[in-house]
């Protein structure tokens, strides 16, 4: 899911706030921004998060 990169671009936040908001630890997004797939309840907060960026 390498579009994380741009969404969270889009949306203007830092690797620190998404992890924040996903529960994660910064290095989990940057891991995810290189191409390790989310899951679960992360997987579920970021399509929440497409559907506002998308509005």
């Amino acid at each position: 899911m390498r579009d994380i990169r741009s969404l969270r671009e889009k949306l203007g936040w830092t690797q620190d706030r998404l992890a924040e908001y996903l529960g994660v630890d910064r290095s989990s997004v940057s891991r995810m921004e290189n191409g390790q797939p989310p899951s679960g309840p992360v997987e579920r907060l970021l399509s929440v998060l497409k559907k506002e960026a998308a509005q």
